[in-house]
C-alpha cells in the first residue's frame, strides 16, 4: 500500500507541465514516445512531437498474435528495420531484424530471438534476449530488470551481459492520452543491436499495456505532454 500512495504522489507531481523537455542521462540518447491520433501506433522523438520522429511503431493485432513493426522514420511507409510477434496464448515474445513481409515472402528467412518473460502475465516480471550481430556470430545478452517500486508503473533499466546499463524504458501511464512513455538508449551501440534494444523496449512497452499494469507515469516533470500531431 505505502508502494502505490509513493506512486500516486509520483504520478501527480509529474502531470506538471512545462515548455521544456528533461535531458536524456548521460551518456543516453532519449527517445520521446507519442501516441498517434488512433493509440494503436506511437512515435518516436529525440525532442518534442512536433520535430521529425525517428521511428514509427506500427501495431497489427489479430486473434491469436499481435505484430509490432519499428521503421526507421515518421510513417508507416518508413523502412522496416525491425518486428516483434507477441501470441497472445504465451508470455513470451518474439524479435527479429529486418522487413517482416520482405522475410515472411521468403519460407522459413526469419530469424527469430526470444524475448524470454520470467513470470506470468499476472505478476511483474523481468525479460532477457539475446541478438547476433557481426559475422562472428556472438551474441549479445539482454536483461530488461523491473523497477519493483514502481508497482503500478512500467520501470525498467536494460542490463548488457557485463552489466552496464544500456537502456531504459518508462511508461507514459495509461490515463495519458498524449505521451506514451521515454525510452533512453546508451550512445555507441551498434545500430542493429540498438534498433533491437528499442524494439524490444517498445514491445515490453505494448504488453504492459494489454496487461493493464502500466496505470501510472514512470518518469516525472517530463515537460510536455501532448501530442500536437
Amino acid at each position: 500500500m505505502a508502494d502505490l500512495k509513493d506512486n500516486l504522489a509520483y504520478d501527480a507531481k509529474s502531470t506538471i507541465s512545462s515548455d521544456t523537455l528533461t535531458p536524456a542521462s548521460e551518456g543516453m540518447l532519449k527517445y520521446n514516445v507519442y501516441y498517434t491520433t488512433s493509440r494503436l501506433n506511437a512515435t518516436l522523438h529525440e525532442g518534442k512531437s512536433s520535430t521529425p520522429a525517428s521511428y514509427y511503431l506500427q501495431s497489427n493485432c489479430a486473434l491469436t498474435k499481435c505484430l509490432l513493426y519499428l521503421r526507421r522514420g515518421n510513417a508507416k511507409t518508413s523502412p522496416m528495420v525491425a518486428f516483434a510477434k507477441m501470441p497472445i496464448a504465451s508470455r513470451h515474445m518474439q524479435i527479429a531484424k529486418g522487413d517482416y513481409q520482405q522475410q515472411k515472402a521468403s519460407e522459413g528467412q526469419i530469424v527469430w530471438d526470444e524475448l524470454h518473460r520470467a513470470e506470468n502475465s499476472f505478476r511483474r516480471s523481468d525479460y532477457q534476449f539475446s541478438v547476433a550481430e557481426g559475422g562472428d556470430g556472438k551474441r549479445e545478452e539482454f536483461d530488461w530488470r523491473k523497477d519493483r517500486a514502481k508497482c503500478a508503473a512500467t520501470v525498467y533499466d536494460c542490463l548488457d551481459g557485463s552489466g552496464r546499463t544500456v537502456a531504459r524504458l518508462l511508461s507514459g501511464g495509461a490515463l495519458n492520452w498524449k505521451k506514451g512513455g521515454e525510452v533512453e538508449v546508451l550512445e555507441g551501440l551498434d545500430e542493429g543491436v540498438r534498433e533491437r534494444v528499442i524494439l524490444s523496449a517498445m514491445t515490453i512497452w505494448f504488453y504492459e499495456a494489454l496487461c493493464y499494469q502500466s496505470w501510472l507515469k514512470g518518469y516525472g516533470g517530463s515537460g510536455e505532454n501532448a501530442k500536437k500531431d
